[in-house]
């Protein structure tokens, strides 16, 4: 059974279904072998500044948050079988697919399985 927790863009909701991967099976299939789902899919991993698309059949868009829950760096439309390069400061990595948040450098986006 996958961990469901919300997730919001500047205080507003962004998704009530976002999927917390705090498993090592889970952190390391992340969306690989998976087909492109109908409807949006949220992937949250902590302590995660480094992702890779290998086995990723699709798309999808990824943001990259430091330990105080700012957007510190984004990537969007990311394709099939690449490698980002390391987001050194990350503390959280966000993957979206069929749903592109808009976010811009400095947006909070708060978890919150992770909210104090």
């Amino acid at each position: 059974m996958r961990k469901k927790t919300k997730i919001f863009l500047n205080n507003n909701l962004l998704s009530d279904n976002a999927c917390v991967q705090d498993s090592f099976l889970k952190r390391f299939l992340g969306l690989m072998f998976q087909t492109k789902p109908k409807g949006h899919k949220i992937l949250i991993f902590k302590n995660a500044f480094w992702i890779h698309s290998l086995f990723v059949f699709f798309r999808f868009d990824a943001v990259f948050l430091d330990s105080n829950f700012n957007v510190i760096y984004y990537k969007f439309n990311i394709p099939p079988f690449s490698i980002l390069k390391p987001v050194f400061g990350a503390k959280y990595t966000i993957e979206f697919v069929n749903l592109c948040p808009g976010v811009k450098i400095g947006d909070k986006i708060f978890i919150d399985e992770y909210r104090h």
